[in-house]
C-alpha cells in the first residue's frame, strides 16, 4: 500500500508523452481527454464575449498562486522570459469562481473544514478543499479521473499553489521506488491523498459549510423575497461493501421497482433491495438552488426529517427572504407533519393524495359531477371546472405544426380532512368534538392532452386561498423542476453517487460538496447576468453547452506564470510585451507600453505634441 501522502503506483488511464509533439501524435489520448473536458467543466453557460480579465481578482489568503497582471507584464517586458504559459480555459473559470466565493464571504467556510488532526502535514488542507471543489464543479466522474483531468494540468494546479516542477515531478519522492513504469507527468499529488484527507471532515463542519454558503447567497439577494419551495428526498445508493461510521451494516430497504428498460415503461415491477443513504433537500425552483439538506439511512421514512430540513431552510434565508409555500410528494403525506408545517411555519402546502384515501374518492366523485354539469353550461356549488390549452410548436419551416395540449381540472373548496391534525390519523379524529381540517382539492381530469383512466385522476390537496382553479395544479406541477434540475442533475451531471471513498464519510463529504457547488455555481451564473445569448432568451443550455462555450470564449487568451504570480493576457499582448510587432494591433495604436498601461504596470504616456 502507498502512503496517503505519497504518489500512487498505478498505470495511467492514457499514456503521456513529454514533448508536445508526442502529445499530438497520441491522438487517442487527446480525443479521450477532450471528451472528459467537454463533460467536466461547469454547469450552464455564463461565458461572456467581452474580456473576462476585467472580472478576475487575486486569490489572496488561500495559500495559492496570486494573480498580479501588472507585475507579470512588467517582468515579461523587461526580462523577455516567463516560467510557463498555457492556453486559458478552465483556469480562467476557476480563477473567477474562487474570486466570487471569496467576495460573498464563503472563504472562511472552506478554511474551517480543516480537521486540524494532521501532524507535520505536507500540504495545506485548503488545497484538498479547492481540489474537491474543482472535481465537483468540473464534473469529474471519479477520483481516478482527476489525475488526467486536474492533477496533471499545470495551469489548474498553479491556481492551487503548485509550480510546474511539482506537477511534472511530483511534490515528494514517496511511491517512486514502487513504480514499475515511469510517467512523463506525475501530477502535483496523488488523488488518493486528496480522498484520504477530504473524508476526514466531520458532519458538523460539512453542514456548517453548506448552510453558511446558502446564508452568504441569501445576503446577495439571490433568492426571491417570497420563496415557493419543493421538498423531496433522493437516494444516494451504495453497496453492502461500504463502511459505516458506526461499523454496522449499510442501511438498506426493499422496494417494488421496475427494471431500467426505457423501451418498456410498463414492465412489471420486481422486488429489489437497495443499499445506501437518503438525502432530504429543500429546493428553490426560481434560482434552481438547494436551500437545505439532511442525510440519513435509505430505510428512514421520508417524513422523519421533513420539518427539520424545512426549518433549516427557513433559518438559512431568514432576514432576506421567507418561505411562502411548500410542494411535497406523497411520501410526506402525514397529518402531523402537514399540520405542523401549516401552523408553525405558516406556509401554504401542496401535496397529492393517495388513491386509497376517502378524500380522494370524494374529490373524484365531485369532479365528475362538476364536469357533467359544465357540459350543460351549469356550475356546481363549491367546485370550479376549468380548461386550459397550451400550444406547442414542433418542427420548422413548411413542416412545422402546432400541437394543442388541453389540461382539465376541477378545484373543490373546503373539503373536510379528518387526518390533517396535530395528532394525525387517530381514533380522536372520529370524535364529535373533532374539527376536521378544511382543504382544497384539485382533480386533474386531463393533463397535457392525456386523459386519465377512471379512478386514477391525480388529486392535489392544498391550503392555498387563491380562487384560481389552476393554483394547486401549477404549484405542484412546478415540483417536477426539482426532479429534473436538482435530483437528476446531481445524479447525472454532478456524479452524486461517485464517492471519493467507499465509506459513509465519503458519501457524506461528496454529497455536501456537490450540493454546495450546485448552489455556488448557480449564484455565480446569476452574478454573470447570464451573458450568453441563449440564456438571455430563456433557453436551457445545460452543463454540456457551457463547457463548449467556455473554451471558445477564451481561445485567444493565455495564462502566464512568473514565480508565485500569474497574469492573464491575450495572445497578441504577450507578443507585444516580448518585443514582437503585431501589425494589426500597431495600426490600432497598440504597443507594449499601452499593454503595460492597461495592466497598470506603468502610467499611460502622453503623446508628445510639441
Amino acid at each position: 500500500m502507498i502512503s496517503s501522502e505519497g504518489q500512487d503506483d498505478w498505470k495511467p488511464l492514457w499514456e503521456h508523452h513529454a514533448d508536445p509533439g508526442g502529445w499530438a501524435r497520441d491522438q487517442n489520448w487527446l480525443d479521450t481527454r477532450a471528451d472528459v473536458l467537454s463533460i467536466g467543466a461547469v454547469p450552464r453557460t455564463v461565458a461572456r464575449k467581452e474580456d473576462l480579465r476585467t472580472r478576475l481578482a487575486e486569490l489572496s489568503g488561500w495559500q495559492t498562486a496570486t494573480r498580479d497582471d501588472a507585475l507579470v507584464a512588467e517582468e515579461l517586458h523587461e526580462s523577455r522570459a516567463m516560467d510557463w504559459v498555457y492556453p486559458l480555459s478552465e483556469a480562467a473559470f476557476f480563477d473567477e469562481f474562487f474570486r466570487y466565493v471569496d467576495e460573498i464571504g464563503a472563504r472562511p467556510l472552506l478554511e474551517g473544514l480543516d480537521p486540524k488532526d494532521r501532524e507535520a502535514p505536507l500540504y495545506p488542507f485548503i488545497q484538498f478543499v479547492l481540489m474537491t471543489l474543482m472535481r465537483c464543479v468540473g464534473g469529474v466522474e471519479s477520483m481516478l479521473a482527476t489525475r488526467e483531468v486536474l492533477l496533471t494540468d499545470e495551469a489548474l494546479m498553479g491556481l492551487l499553489g503548485f509550480n510546474a516542477a511539482q506537477v511534472q515531478q511530483g511534490s515528494n519522492d514517496r511511491g517512486l521506488s514502487r513504480r514499475t513504469k515511469p510517467v512523463a507527468v506525475r501530477g502535483a499529488l496523488s488523488y488518493e491523498t486528496v480522498a484520504d484527507n477530504i473524508v476526514k471532515v466531520g458532519p458538523e463542519k460539512l453542514s456548517a459549510m453548506f448552510n453558511g454558503a446558502i446564508r452568504c447567497l441569501a445576503k446577495q439577494r439571490v433568492f426571491p423575497t417570497h420563496i415557493d419551495v419543493s421538498l423531496d428526498a433522493t437516494d444516494d445508493e451504495a453497496t453492502p461493501a461500504y463502511k459505516t461510521d458506526a461499523g454496522g451494516a449499510v442501511p438498506r430497504v426493499t422496494r417494488e421497482k421496475r427494471p431500467d428498460v426505457r423501451a418498456n415503461t410498463h414492465a412489471r415491477k420486481g422486488t429489489v433491495t437497495v443499499f445506501g443513504w437518503k438525502i432530504w433537500i429543500v429546493f428553490e425552483p426560481v434560482s434552481k438552488t438547494p436551500l437545505a439538506m439532511k442525510i440519513d439511512g435509505i430505510n428512514v421514512a421520508d417524513n422523519t426529517h421533513a420539518y427539520e430540513v424545512l426549518a433549516q431552510a427557513r433559518a438559512n434565508v431568514e432576514g432576506y427572504a421567507s418561505i411562502r409555500s411548500v410542494a411535497l410528494d406523497r411520501g410526506f403525506l402525514d397529518g402531523k407533519l402537514l399540520s405542523r408545517i401549516d401552523e408553525e411555519a405558516g406556509a401554504i402546502l401542496y401535496i397529492p393524495a393517495k388513491s386509497t384515501m376517502t378524500i380522494t374518492a370524494d374529490a373524484r366523485e365531485i369532479a365528475r359531477r362538476a364536469q357533467a354539469l359544465a357540459g350543460q353550461g351549469k356550475p356546481l356549488d363549491g367546485a370550479r371546472y376549468a380548461e386550459r390549452v397550451e400550444r406547442v410548436r414542433h418542427g420548422s419551416g413548411k413542416k412545422a405544426w402546432v400541437e394543442e395540449r388541453k389540461t382539465i381540472v376541477v378545484r373543490i373548496r373546503d373539503l373536510p380532512c379528518d387526518w390533517w391534525t396535530p395528532q394525525g390519523s387517530t381514533s380522536a379524529a372520529n370524535s364529535k368534538r373533532c374539527q376536521p381540517k378544511r382543504v382544497n382539492a384539485t382533480v386533474v381530469l386531463q393533463w397535457d392532452g392525456a386523459e386519465k383512466d377512471a379512478e386514477k385522476e391525480v388529486v392535489i390537496l392544498d391550503t392555498d386561498p387563491s380562487p384560481d382553479a389552476f393554483a394547486g395544479f401549477d404549484a405542484y406541477d412546478d415540483r417536477c423542476l426539482m426532479e429534473n434540475t436538482c435530483n437528476r442533475e446531481a445524479q447525472e451531471s454532478w456524479f452524486l453517487e461517485h464517492h471519493p471513498k467507499r465509506r459513509e464519510a465519503g458519501m457524506r463529504t461528496h454529497a455536501y460538496f456537490v450540493f454546495t457547488c450546485m448552489a455556488l455555481v448557480t449564484a455565480f451564473r446569476l452574478h454573470q447576468q447570464h451573458a450568453d445569448e441563449a440564456e438571455r432568451r430563456g433557453a436551457e443550455t445545460g452543463i454540456g453547452r457551457y463547457r463548449r462555450h467556455l473554451e471558445a470564449a477564451n481561445r485567444d487568451k493565455v495564462i502566464v506564470f512568473s514565480g508565485e504570480r500569474f497574469g492573464i493576457f491575450r495572445n497578441d499582448e504577450v507578443l507585444l510585451l516580448l518585443g514582437a510587432s503585431v501589425r494589426e494591433r500597431a495600426l490600432m495604436g497598440e504597443s507594449a507600453q499601452t499593454v503595460l498601461a492597461r495592466c497598470r504596470a506603468l502610467p499611460a504616456r502622453t503623446p508628445d505634441t510639441s
